[in-house]
C-alpha cells in the first residue's frame, strides 16, 4: 500500500483511512519484523490523525498534514527498502 501511495495511486485521505484500518485492524503483527511493526505503528498514528483542514492543523501536536504523511511514507520506504 505504501508503494502504491508513493506512485500516486492513492489520494491522501483515502490512503490514510485505508492504511489505518489495514494496520490497526487487519494486520497480524506477528508476521511483521520489529522494525516493520515500529515503522507501520508510527505511520498508523499519523494516518489516524491526518487532516487537511487548516483549523485542525493550527492545533499544535494533534494533527498531521499531507506533507508530513508523505515524508513519513518516504522515510519508511527507504528504511524498509520497499521502493519500486
Amino acid at each position: 500500500m505504501t508503494r502504491e501511495f508513493t506512485k500516486g495511486n492513492y489520494k491522501i485521505d483515502i490512503f490514510c483511512d485505508e492504511f489505518t484500518i489495514q494496520y490497526d485492524i487487519e494486520t497480524d503483527y506477528s508476521t511483521l519484523s520489529d522494525q516493520e511493526n515500529q515503522c507501520f505503528s508510527d505511520l498508523s498514528n499519523m494516518t489516524a490523525r491526518f487532516s487537511n483542514d487548516e483549523k485542525d492543523l493550527k492545533i499544535p501536536n494533534l494533527y498531521y498534514d499531507e506533507l508530513q504523511v508523505k515524508n513519513k511514507v518516504t522515510q519508511i520506504a527507504e528504511l524498509l527498502n520497499i521502493n519500486e
